[in-house]
């Protein structure tokens, strides 16, 4: 048992046995309706057979007992009682002989009717077509016969009938009856006929033919998924670069699974270099506020920084970088409570228009020091929105802060309002004419601590603003958005569901995603 199990673990076998099962019970049924639809084509065979043999039959006992039946001789009539039942065991049939017009059976091969009366069921009578015994030679034709079915002890039969030997007062006739075959018996019998090497042969070159056929599938389709084995076992040895080859494998299933495995691949590997990049964005972010900091503090433990002026600076720095620490650490916990859905959204009515405005005036003085001029076009009529106030103002001060750091002087940026979709989505739009982002770049701004110039070592930014600003719109249940061209500018989005009229939200399913 335990050596069936492992043979029926492996897929090839697995393959190979249910391909073969499949193709034999297939088979077996496929030989059973021929069975069933070949029954009427059968019985019409048997009956046939049973008329030819009556001939001769008939024939032969006219003419070689013909004194018998006229004459009263015992020893005469049992050697043709004899001859009868040679006759049915030969043809494993069954023979009555029944005196006309009344249907006494004076004769029963079986030895069970004699004495009762012939009552045959439903038939009808046919001209038998004259039998050729050799070339230029027919055999004589018996007179009419009859055919039909009866019961007979609760069993049905098929029988042929006719007239052995006319009498003074009617008739004495020979009937032979076959019983009607089952389902086995049929089969069976069907099987008999045919040739046992003929039958041996066809079975033998069937079973090689459902093998081969068998373990050819098996093996196309373990052959294609053999690379995809290869494919996981590399992924998990670390191996993230390998790639399945599509286009050799022939099956569309595990073509469709080849291409998922590599999507899935490239996934993986972009996850893990984001992560590297994680980790070393977040050590180089941390280790410049901490150098500064150690730098300053340990200048004024030693005494180095003399002076109330230059103390004063050292002890300014470390407050800057400790602040700007601060900010970097509360950047990410928040934008882990973002992704996990942990942090809590405060939803109240605040009006587009009046957001926008605030966040242009704070940000006017940011953007004069850079030489950037920044653009307010408001929505012409009052917007209103249910957000959390605090949370979106962030997110639009971080693509406002993108802007400018990626808009030189002298650009300029724009912040528009607007109402979408007759009035149900809030749009805000931040358009700057910087330098834009390679298409290969979009689809990757937005993960944590990417950064399109990494070159630029000057830059402050965490690497996390546009995480931020995906994930605030997201758990607003709307969604953030660019489109860029290199050499022009770019056109950040971020899309809200608006307020309507009797104070429902669309599209915010709760207060914490």
């Amino acid at each position: 048992m335990s050596r069936l199990r492992r043979f029926l673990n492996a897929l090839p076998n697995r393959l190979l046995f249910t391909h073969m099962l499949v193709a034999i019970t297939v088979l077996f049924v496929a030989a059973l309706m021929v069975l069933v639809l070949q029954a009427p084509l059968r019985t019409e065979t048997m009956v046939q057979r049973m008329v030819e043999w009556l001939q001769p039959t008939i024939t032969l006992a006219r003419s070689n007992f013909a004194d018998v039946l006229t004459t009263t001789d015992g020893a005469a009539t049992e050697r043709f009682l004899d001859y009868l039942r040679s006759q049915a065991d030969a043809q494993n049939a069954r023979i009555l002989l029944v005196t006309q017009p009344v249907g006494a059976i004076v004769f029963d091969s079986g030895e069970q009717l004699a004495g009762k009366t012939w009552t045959p069921g439903a038939h009808h009578t046919f001209n038998p077509a004259p039998r050729r015994m050799r070339a230029g030679a027919m055999m004589p034709m018996m007179n009419e016969a009859t055919r039909g079915a009866v019961n007979l002890n609760g069993n049905a039969w098929y029988y042929v009938s006719t007239v052995l030997l006319p009498l003074h007062d009617g008739s004495l006739d020979m009937v032979v009856l076959k019983p009607q075959p089952g389902m086995l018996r049929a089969m069976g019998e069907a099987i008999a006929e045919l040739p046992r090497g003929i039958l041996l042969g066809g079975l033998l070159a069937l079973g090689v033919a459902i093998f081969l056929l068998s373990r050819w599938t098996a093996g196309t389709v373990t052959r294609s998924l053999a690379p995809l084995m290869a494919g996981t076992q590399a992924l998990a040895a670390g191996n993230l670069a390998y790639r399945v080859d599509a286009a050799h494998v022939s099956l569309d299933e595990v073509h469709a699974l080849a291409s998922s495995f590599n999507q899935m691949a490239d996934r993986v590997q972009q996850s893990q270099q984001a992560q590297r990049d994680f980790i070393a964005n977040v050590s180089h972010d941390l280790k410049t506020p901490l150098t500064s900091i150690q730098g300053y503090s340990q200048a004024l433990l030693d005494g180095t920084a003399a002076g109330a002026a230059v103390q004063q600076r050292a002890a300014l720095i470390i407050s800057q970088e400790a602040q700007r620490l601060t900010y970097l650490v509360e950047e990410v916990i928040d934008l882990a409570r973002l992704e996990n859905g942990g942090l809590h959204l405060h939803l109240e009515p605040v009006d587009a228009n009046e957001l926008g405005a605030e966040l242009v005036d704070s940000s006017l003085p940011r953007y004069e020091a850079s030489g950037v001029t920044l653009t307010w076009r408001p929505a012409p009529e009052p917007v209103p929105l249910l957000a959390d106030a605090a949370r979106l103002r962030r997110a639009l001060t971080n693509l406002l802060d993108n802007a400018l750091e990626h808009t030189p002087s002298p650009g300029e940026v724009t912040l528009t309002v607007e109402a979408t979709e007759l009035g149900a989505q809030v749009q805000f739009t931040i358009t700057d004419t910087g330098a834009g982002i390679p298409a290969e770049e979009i689809g990757r701004i937005w993960e944590r601590f990417y950064r399109v110039d990494r070159a630029r070592t000057e830059r402050r930014g965490s690497g996390l603003g546009l995480a931020i600003v995906k994930e605030i719109g997201e758990a607003h249940g709307g969604e953030a958005g660019v489109t860029s061209v290199v050499g022009q500018g770019s056109r950040f989005w971020l899309k809200l569901p608006a307020k309507v009229e009797n104070g429902a939200k669309v599209g915010v399913a709760d207060h914490t995603r």
